[in-house]
């Protein structure tokens, strides 16, 4: 060997993070001579996966790489950290258990003072019927019985109070402790790359790998401006592989490369031969109806545990190199951005919530797709609330919800008419009338969309029937069952709106 030992420097450049994993990739130039060489390259994440290691270079032959791992003695300062975090957290689990059984004691005294209390009623009231009652007693038993409850229930109000902060304090150092145990704390890990070199001079290496323990999810922010929305993609990135990354260029993929490499489990299905029901039995369901877009031409969004990308693998780039340190802790990058016109209005759903909320559709202007995941809303400076965006294509148009405008109040009422029994029917109606008040509290007219919803029967023993001509303007249902109204709501005015409709079921089905 031409060439001796040596320890040498080559940092993270490169990460490719998936849906729970990452492809780690460093780089490094070296100046060596002619020969055969073993660099060694330290602290390289303990967990990496041995069958993933691969060394290139641009001139010459890797004669082989393997991770070494050796047991890491921590120092005896870490070991007293430690045990003084082990022992805090200790005394945090014994407060806790402490002040729940102080809840406990308390619940249970006040039960059985309740219990006291409706038995000094009745003592008095048999006493009165005896005419042995003495009022002057009677009244001061009572006031020592209120005053008891009034101390019992301040303590249960103070010990709710600080079993709560002891709670979150056990959360902190729980957190804490899991930081600790991160898989650099036990095991130390290096890299030997030998190397056979025909010529001296500078030579680029490139190491690669696959590491468990980091992931990444997608995360937005709205902001909204006017009739124009600020539309910011970021991702959030995990990651605690017992390496850091201090500046790598990152790359977000929705790669599953776990997906099927287990095979179903099987079970036992058993065919038994049973008498048919002469009812028919039906059951009521909630059906979400979820699209990719507001477009004609959607298809439904795909139920998945990870991120959707509309089936079609996608990688994005963060905008800028980013340092990620090895502690489970989330860390954003920015992905795209885009600013878009949105059109603003006003909708009200009152079967879900009593309030009219307002809403913004713009399309997807960015150069990529919207990938399903949480949205910060920002609006006139401040953030206002969060929620949800499914997969969205480029230049499709999606909708977000802004919050409920205070000046709009509305109250739902809902009269249902029993049904009719007759013997010589074979069908029975059920009539329900809707009415929606709306009001306007403000000092500016309002317009809004209101929407509500009838049952969309599947069965021919089962019918909906809109009655229109009670119902406001006539309206009917679409194909989903879905009735919208535009209303117009002057200053300080007010409005309803009224549904009636039938649901006609046969006499043998059951189960509505």
């Amino acid at each position: 060997m031409s060439g001796a030992r040596r320890t040498i420097e080559v940092l993270v450049d490169e990460v490719t993070l998936m849906e729970d994993r990452a492809r780690v990739v460093r780089r490094a130039t070296v100046d060596l001579p002619a020969g055969v060489h073993r660099l060694t390259i330290e602290d390289v994440a303990p967990v990496l996966l041995d069958k993933t290691l691969a060394a290139r270079l641009d001139a010459g032959r890797v004669r082989g790489v393997r991770a070494v791992r050796e047991a890491l003695h921590r120092p005896a300062s870490r070991d007293e950290a430690l045990r003084a975090l082990d022992a805090s957290l200790e005394e945090a689990r014994d407060a806790v258990r402490r002040l729940d059984r102080r809840v406990r004691r308390l619940e249970d005294a006040l039960r059985h003072l309740a219990e006291a209390g409706e038995q000094t009623v009745r003592e008095l009231s048999e006493d009165a019927a005896w005419s042995r009652a003495d009022a002057a007693s009677s009244g001061a038993h009572l006031d020592a019985l209120a005053e008891r409850e009034r101390g019992l229930r301040e303590a249960r109000v103070g010990a709710h109070r600080e079993l709560a902060e002891r709670r979150r304090e056990l959360s902190r150092l729980e957190a804490r402790r899991r930081s600790a145990a991160s898989p650099r704390a036990g095991v130390r890990a290096h890299l030997w790359v030998d190397l056979e070199l025909e010529g001296g001079g500078p030579h680029h290496l490139e190491v690669e790998y696959v590491a468990p323990n980091a992931c990444w999810r997608p995360a937005h922010r709205a902001t909204l401006a006017g009739d124009r929305v600020r539309f910011e993609t970021e991702g959030c990135v995990w990651q605690n592989t017992g390496e850091d990354w201090p500046d790598a260029s990152l790359r977000l993929s929705t790669q599953r490369p776990s997906l099927g490499v287990e095979p179903p489990r099987l079970s036992t299905d058993r065919l038994r031969v049973k008498r048919r029901s002469e009812a028919v039995h039906v059951e009521q369901r909630q059906r979400a109806v979820e699209t990719s877009g507001l477009g004609r031409d959607v298809t439904a969004a795909p139920e998945l545990p990870g991120i959707d990308d509309g089936g079609e693998t996608l990688e994005l780039r963060a905008t800028h190199r980013a340092r990620v340190p090895s502690d489970g802790r989330p860390h954003r990058v920015p992905l795209f951005e885009f600013t878009a016109d949105a059109q603003a209005t006003l909708r009200c759903v009152p079967e879900l919530t009593a309030a009219v909320l307002l809403e913004s559709t713009q399309p997807n202007a960015g150069p990529h797709p919207i990938l399903a995941g949480p949205v910060d809303l920002v609006r006139g400076g401040g953030f206002v609330g969060r929620t949800t965006v499914l997969f969205v294509a480029p230049g499709e148009r999606f909708e977000l919800g802004w919050g409920p405008d205070p000046a709009l109040r509305v109250r739902r009422e809902v009269d249902e008419r029993e049904p009719e029994t007759n013997l010589l029917r074979s069908w029975i109606a059920v009539e329900k009338r809707v009415t929606i008040a709306l009001s306007n509290l403000g000092a500016e007219a309002k317009r809004l969309e209101l929407v509500e919803r009838v049952p969309v029967s599947e069965l021919e023993k089962v019918k909906i029937d809109v009655d229109r001509e009670h119902t406001t303007d006539g309206r009917a249902p679409d194909a989903d069952g879905m009735l919208r109204w535009t209303v117009e709501l002057a200053p300080f005015g007010r409005d309803a709106v009224d549904l009636r409709w039938t649901l006609r079921r046969h006499a043998d089905v059951v189960g509505l």
